[in-house]
């Protein structure tokens, strides 16, 4: 049986059957029209040398979307530590007991929360630095741009111990009430001690 293998397209707008509405695929390859995808690739990073932390600017979390989704795989460079998240507001990372998170261990009847706190907390149980651990998330971010609820997200994790045991955490976390108005225009990822060895960062905007 033959395949049509389609090496030009002339064209750049695209209609599905169901659509009344075509969407566009630009020269850069950035989808734009009411009918393109939901789910649309902002960032697709990777860190291949050491550093202290890796921040998500406003150039890819600003007001266009207010729901992102967030893939990272990271490697710590050090033995037996946690992985932390805060957000920016106006260019600068807000700080301040303005955090609230909560972290539960899938196998395991393990916990780590805090309803007052200068950052979020994204593990259970301390990670190991060793050659093919450290800690792979997904977090859905929400209410970015709102002024009357706060930042929210939620997700899982997969990661190993220090002994290279593996688990599997559901992570949430929100701003507090009082900081509902903080407009969150990007994210710091970062150990809560030594640098980032390695790892992949994408993030998604969602229409």
């Amino acid at each position: 049986m033959s395949r049509l293998i389609v090496t030009n397209v002339e064209t750049q707008n695209i209609k599905f059957d169901s659509d009344t509405t075509a969407f566009t695929i630009g020269s850069d390859g950035v989808l734009s029209g009411t009918g393109s995808p939901s789910m649309v690739k902002l960032l697709d990073d990777t860190i291949s040398s050491a550093v202290a932390q890796y921040d998500i600017s406003s150039t890819h979390m600003n007001s266009t979307y207010d729901d992102y989704v967030l893939y990272a795989t990271l490697l710590p460079a050090s033995d037996g530590v946690n992985l932390i998240m805060s957000v920016f507001e106006n260019g600068s990372v807000l700080t301040g007991d303005k955090y609230s998170f909560e972290c539960s261990s899938n196998s395991a009847s393990s916990y780590l929360q805090s309803n007052s706190v200068h950052r979020f907390g994204l593990n259970t149980i301390v990670l190991g630095s060793a050659a093919g651990e450290g800690a792979a998330i997904k977090i859905d971010c929400h209410n970015v741009n709102s002024t009357t609820h706060p930042f929210s997200y939620g997700g899982e994790s997969q990661s190993f111990y220090s002994d290279g045991t593996p688990t599997t955490s559901n992570i949430c976390g929100a701003l507090l009430p009082a900081n509902r108005a903080v407009v969150v225009n990007g994210l710091r990822i970062s150990f809560e001690s030594g640098n980032i060895a390695s790892g992949t960062i994408k993030l998604y905007g969602i229409k």
